[in-house]
């Protein structure tokens, strides 16, 4: 369950954000966590408004992984993805901290276009390798979270546009696992859910372009919509979902505690469901190694490794 979310949360509450308080922001989510984290494996939580208040509240038990993005988001809402596109880690927060801190995984977002100059994506891709490295220093795995975004005049509406978007899913999807992904946190390839046998398509496309383990985001569609995503992709190797808006989107907001209570019991109903389209169809990304091969793979030296050499 992903509500690490900055402004585009607050924009929930109201259009201007300087009437958003920090704590009426801090009181949403903690109410949202509390309850979430009683239905999943793992919640993706942020530094400013939830990740330390959450530990101290006591919201997430202690059977349940924390995640946290790196990256430095800067709100711009004249963007087409509302914020800043250049990739920056977030100063302060990095994987040495998140270690020190006892957090399971680290998330990184780039937004990203295969189409870019040249230079950025080089710059892209370094940052993704350096952070892995950084996360690999500290035994944590790295979540790495492409997001395409239009530029100029594009139109979503337009085939060419949607082309040129899902070629740019699969090959990032591609080349940020090869630069030091462990888990690939993408997009659905395609727009359309109309026409089942190209996202079908796509999705495998998908899956044969990532070698490890990957799983979606909701990229703030429907519950509805992302359910039928979340069928479709089960049937390619998808591990799972790391998904905010589609779930608790409509139970945000200024709201009495009745409404709020409500609004995170649907929320939980929903992951549920999306629990139950993934049961025994999710790609485990762990196999456990069969115990009649075990001693002749991990020898009695195994240990003396650095950490991933031996994977």
């Amino acid at each position: 369950m992903a509500i690490d979310h900055p402004e585009n949360y607050l924009k929930l509450f109201d259009a201007d954000l300087d009437r958003v308080g920090f704590d009426e922001v801090v009181e949403s989510k903690l109410d949202m966590i509390r309850v979430l984290a009683q239905h999943s494996t793992s919640v993706l939580i942020d530094p400013v408004w939830s990740f330390g208040q959450a530990i101290a509240a006591g919201a997430v038990p202690g059977d349940v992984g924390i995640l946290s993005g790196i990256e430095d988001l800067y709100y711009e809402p004249s963007s087409a993805v509302g914020f800043d596109t250049e990739l920056k880690l977030k100063p302060g927060w990095d994987p040495a901290v998140l270690a020190a801190l006892g957090a399971d995984a680290a998330k990184l977002v780039v937004f990203h276009r295969d189409d870019q100059d040249a230079d950025v994506v080089a710059q892209q891709h370094a940052v993704v390798a350096e952070a892995a490295a950084a996360c690999r220093a500290h035994q944590l795995p790295l979540v790495v979270e492409p997001l395409w975004f239009p530029t100029g005049d594009e139109d979503l509406a337009d085939p060419a546009v949607r082309a040129v978007r899902r070629r740019s899913v699969l090959s990032s999807a591609r080349s940020f696992r090869e630069a030091g992904a462990d888990i690939m946190k993408v997009e659905f390839p395609v727009l359309d859910l109309t026409d089942l046998d190209a996202a079908h398509e796509a999705c495998q496309a998908l899956d044969e372009a990532v070698s490890g383990p990957w799983v979606l985001l909701s990229a703030g569609v429907t519950f509805e919509g992302f359910r039928t995503q979340l069928d479709v992709a089960a049937d390619h190797g998808c591990s799972g979902f790391m998904a905010g808006r589609a779930i608790w989107g409509d139970a945000v907001g200024r709201m009495d505690a009745a409404a709020r209570r409500a609004g995170a019991d649907l929320a939980a109903r929903r992951l549920d469901e999306l629990a139950e389209v993934l049961e025994g169809r999710g790609r485990p990304a762990y196999t456990p190694v069969d115990q009649a091969e075990v001693a002749s793979l991990i020898g009695p030296q195994w240990y003396l490794g650095a950490v991933g050499e031996q994977a």
